[in-house]
């Protein structure tokens, strides 16, 4: 009888050590909104938030990305902001932390700037390339309000 109870009590405490998150970091979800934008030459941007999944119910994370096809539905570059944010539930939010990547995906464009930065509880990242001779930027903001929503 001591030994079905120990078995069962190691196979309960291996269940239990199982199920516990190997580290409080957040997991990257799928794209929780896509959004796209027509230009009048034919060429548009195509903007994805994405969510991760906070341990905490008083912080969330996310990064929004804003990439920039031609008119032949060709991927030229993307920008994208990540920013950190906390939040008191229902009363207020602030960003914490942005950062900004800029990737090409065309052999006609090349990187030349980028920036990031918070203000209240928005975070920014700022990315300029040059495509075919023409400076084009995009700034790409994401937000987080008091309820830890992310717009």
């Amino acid at each position: 009888m001591k030994k079905i109870l120990s078995l069962l009590l190691c196979c309960s405490l291996l269940f239990a050590v199982a199920t516990l998150p190997a580290s409080a970091k957040a997991v990257p979800e799928t794209p929780e909104t896509r959004t796209v934008e027509y230009l009048p030459d034919g060429s548009y941007f195509v903007t994805e938030l994405t969510r991760e999944n906070s341990l905490l119910r008083s912080s969330q994370g996310g990064s929004k990305t804003s990439t920039y096809y031609n008119s032949n539905d060709v991927a030229i570059f993307a920008v994208t902001v990540h920013g950190s944010f906390t939040y008191s539930y229902g009363v207020s939010s602030s960003a914490t932390s942005a950062s900004c990547t800029v990737t090409t995906y065309s052999t006609s464009a090349s990187f030349n700037s980028k920036d990031a930065w918070t203000s209240g509880k928005s975070a920014y990242g700022y990315g300029s390339v040059s495509y075919k001779g023409t400076n084009t930027g995009r700034t790409v903001s994401i937000s987080c309000d008091s309820y830890g929503n992310l717009s």
